[in-house]
């Protein structure tokens, strides 16, 4: 005997769609703004967040040699990786040591630290991403922007460039997108009690 198909779902309700165009715009705030890398500004002091690997690291740097014989760079890590980071940099460094263990955090930083690097009138300011959307990147960009909010741009793992400059903007959109995911799974998911999101008119039917 054939197994029944399952049936086939109603057509989506004004609220059903009202969700994707939410999860639409959401998605755009999340997104990084790409930048073609000769708009980035090598012939300035150039500030380096290293918040990615080692070898993230290396990639960067030779990036920077490409598009600076000189560099006017400058990084900050945690001191036990001062002497590799030298080693790999081949050029000269202003080196500014991460007082802690751990995540980077700008409560971490002392004042007199941020506030020379505010006076340095950095051109670009860089983070390192292992990925290529800006995630768990929140704490760095924070710290980042504190040193110079315009001009944030993160190195992606494809080799390419995007633009920071509305970290914030994709913060917020990330925590609502998360919490409309739990309202979602929660109230409207088809395999949660209160089933899926029906047209009227397929309520009516369901209910004649």
């Amino acid at each position: 005997m054939p197994a029944e198909s399952a049936p086939a779902p109603g057509p989506a309700s004004q609220a059903g769609k009202s969700i994707g165009i939410v999860l639409d715009t959401l998605l755009r705030d999340m997104s990084l703004e790409a930048v073609h890398v000769d708009r980035l500004l090598w012939d300035r002091p150039i500030f380096v967040l290293r918040s990615a690997s080692m070898e993230r690291m290396r990639a960067f740097l030779g990036e920077i040699l490409v598009h600076a014989s000189a560099p006017k760079l400058h990084i900050m890590s945690h001191a036990r990786d001062e002497s590799a980071i030298r080693a790999i940099a081949h050029c000269d460094v202003t080196f500014y040591a991460y007082p802690v263990s751990g995540p980077y955090r700008l409560e971490n930083v002392p004042a007199a630290t941020v506030d020379r690097l505010q006076s340095v009138g950095f051109g670009t300011l860089f983070l390192l991403d292992a990925g290529t959307s800006g995630e768990r990147l929140g704490d760095a960009e924070k710290l980042l922007a504190a040193i110079g909010e315009h001009g944030m741009v993160s190195f992606l793992a494809d080799g390419t460039y995007a633009a920071l400059s509305d970290w914030r903007q994709r913060r917020r959109a990330e925590s609502a997108f998360l919490r409309l995911m739990e309202w979602y799974q929660l109230k409207l998911d088809p395999g949660f009690p209160d089933g899926p999101v029906l047209s009227d008119e397929a309520r009516s039917a369901g209910g004649a």
